[in-house]
């Protein structure tokens, strides 16, 4: 059973609102061998939700609709959708209670009539219960084009359709999936899209699962799905292939394991950042828990500062020039001393869009990093814009730590 997604709403479409909607339910079907086939954001005008339904049901035969579903005259999900597939709307006494019960917590009097449109049901449909808000979701089931369909409506808001989605629509749209599913996946650190699938695109024909690819600055994430026998397989086909570039199964983001490689080993950690601004700092720092390792940081992006709170010489500085190998190699030595760590990343560069010579261009980073005594300095040539250098920079200088690490360990 292949499942769809539609997500109503004009606000979805002009920018004023991120539809997260769309990424929890991929994830959680994802999490549990499922996944989505099709996903659709239309406004709220009847022709754009049939017309979205009409797609869909060309490859899907579960739909999810979400938004829609309130009091107010732009609320028109329920009609449409019941419309198009026929199906005649009556007041649900329990819905009605509902409502009447949710609107009295916050008012006095008798409840407005337009609140009962939040009670209307497709006949023989099923009430999925909101415990967040006034509008259920609903789930009914109709015949088109010969073929029994599986349709749920849901609330907009994500502090509604999350806790909803979690535990009662995935649990139903799976329900009827023909055979249990397993999805993981590794981040190929450091690897390029293409590359990857040169690495792997032979080794993983023979096995039957289907494969999906995510490129970021921190390297491709490979995610297969399929039997747990065949997964398994493929996944020990792919890492053969990729070496130690592969992250352990289920680890997608770099410096989340970075952190736990510091902290499972007692490695504690200082870094100093020029051109990438405290980016590798905020990094670890969104980690819980990264505090038991991560000594602190240092954007020095003055020579000054490189001086007197790095110790780099003034002899590199006027010799070298700050982006240099040299530069580099004493801030993270520097950093090193100063926060008493025994690892350090240090990173100065040209992340442009101006400030490049034809000797030093834009994109020129070095990255510094040292683990326990032993200190390597790797020169980069980036491109893209300065966001995206930054990025890529702070990226292969915490990759550039993993490896040092795992040699160490």
């Amino acid at each position: 059973m292949s499942i769809a997604l539609i997500s109503t709403g004009t606000e979805l479409l002009r920018g004023s609102t991120c539809n997260t909607n769309s990424c929890f339910l991929g994830r959680e079907l994802v999490s549990r061998g499922g996944g989505l086939a099709f996903e659709m954001s239309v406004a709220d005008r009847a022709e754009d939700i049939s017309f979205a339904l009409s797609c869909a049901l060309h490859t899907c035969d579960e739909i999810v609709v979400t938004g829609g579903l309130g009091p107010t005259d732009d609320d028109v999900t329920l009609e449409i959708v019941a419309r198009f597939f026929g199906a005649k709307l009556v007041m649900s006494d329990v819905l009605k209670a509902k409502i009447d019960a949710f609107w009295h917590r916050l008012h006095k009097g008798h409840c407005p009539k337009k609140q009962y449109k939040q009670a209307l049901l497709p006949e023989n449909g099923k009430i999925i219960d909101n415990p967040a808000g006034s509008a259920s979701g609903i789930f009914f089931e109709s015949l088109y084009d010969r073929k029994m369909r599986r349709i749920f409506l849901a609330p907009g808001p994500p502090c509604e359709f999350e806790p909803m989605a979690q535990n009662f629509l995935v649990p139903m749209l799976l329900e009827y999936e023909k055979e249990c599913r397993v999805t993981t996946g590794f981040l190929a650190a450091g690897i390029g899209e293409s590359t990857l699938d040169k690495m792997i695109a032979e080794k993983l024909k023979p096995f039957a699962v289907e494969i999906g690819v995510t490129s970021s600055a921190e390297g491709t994430r490979l995610f297969l799905s399929g039997s747990e026998n065949e997964v398994q397989k493929a996944l020990l086909a792919a890492r053969q292939s990729i070496g130690d570039a592969a992250l352990p199964d289920g680890e997608t983001k770099l410096f989340d394991y970075v952190g736990k490689l510091l902290i499972e080993n007692n490695l504690t950690l200082g870094v100093a950042e020029s051109c990438t601004g405290g980016l590798i700092a905020k990094r670890f720092t969104d980690l819980a828990g990264i505090s038991a390792v991560f000594q602190g940081g240092v954007v020095s992006y003055s020579n000054e500062l490189k001086k007197n709170l790095l110790g780099v010489p003034e002899k590199i500085l006027s010799r070298c020039g700050a982006v240099s190998a040299e530069c580099c190699r004493a801030m993270v030595e520097g950093v090193c001393r100063a926060s008493a760590s025994s690892c350090g990343i240090a990173t100065t560069g040209i992340a442009g869009p101006g400030g490049g010579t034809a000797e030093k261009p834009v994109g020129l980073v070095y990255i510094g990093v040292r683990v326990n005594g032993r200190c390597e300095v790797v020169e980069l040539h980036l491109r893209g814009s300065r966001p995206a250098i930054r990025e890529r920079a702070a990226a292969q200088a915490c990759n550039l730590l993993r490896e040092m690490i795992l040699k160490e360990i």
